[in-house]
């Protein structure tokens, strides 16, 4: 029987904050859920670099399934993305390049719809209690730049990967009422992960079992 495998990515810090919420909770996610393998890679906040280092994680675990992950505001709602963009706008981490409305990819299309089970994912987080919404815009920076280069690959390159990205609140730090802790927002990727097991692993009906059914 076949193993799914899901690949999930965080950030490391950047502007000079000592850890980043997303790389926080993607370290501490078991690795193994809902049957599929979790494997975790940490991306660097620069352009393109991000997106070299997603690649090579593609190549090299052929995941059946891709969740990003990226830091957000400093309280929830968990934002699921449900669309990438093709525009890099803004410096990177360190400032070190500052883009100017480029195209992520030069011949990619404008946009591409996130293809993950965000329904699912988005159900599951409320029935659970966690503050969640839907966004259409993962801003223009390196949180964009990962979600439309997943989406990419995927419609170009791994036909069989599902592809989508999560924003998270930023790590609690007291500043604020309802901020949420790491393993508190690990829990939260963890529902979403379960969801993104179930379909992955559900079986796909062959088109004899389809005439069989009429």
């Amino acid at each position: 029987m076949k193993i799914n495998t899901i690949l999930v990515t965080g950030f490391s810090p950047f502007l000079g904050q000592p850890k980043n919420a997303s790389e926080e909770a993607v370290k501490l996610l078991p690795d193994e859920i809902g049957g599929c393998v979790i494997e975790k890679r940490i991306l660097p906040v620069k352009w393109f670099d991000c997106v070299y280092e997603l690649e090579k994680a593609l190549n090299e675990i052929h995941p059946q399934g891709l969740l990003s992950v990226g830091q957000g505001y400093p309280v929830p709602p968990l934002l699921i993305e449900r669309m990438g963009h093709n525009i890099a706008c803004g410096p990177d981490a360190e400032f070190e390049r500052d883009m100017y409305e480029q195209p992520i990819f030069q011949n990619g299309p404008a946009a591409y719809f996130s293809t993950f089970p965000y329904k699912e994912m988005h159900d599951r987080l409320q029935n659970e209690g966690v503050p969640v919404k839907y966004s259409f815009s993962a801003g223009q920076n390196q949180c964009n730049c990962i979600t439309y280069s997943g989406l990419h690959f995927a419609a170009t390159r791994f036909p069989e990967l599902t592809a989508g990205f999560i924003h998270v609140p930023m790590i609690a730090d007291g500043s604020q009422e309802g901020m949420m802790t790491s393993e508190e927002t690990a829990r939260a990727l963890t529902f979403c992960l379960e969801e993104y097991a179930k379909v992955l692993n559900k079986p796909v009906r062959t088109l004899d079992k389809y005439r069989m059914s009429l």
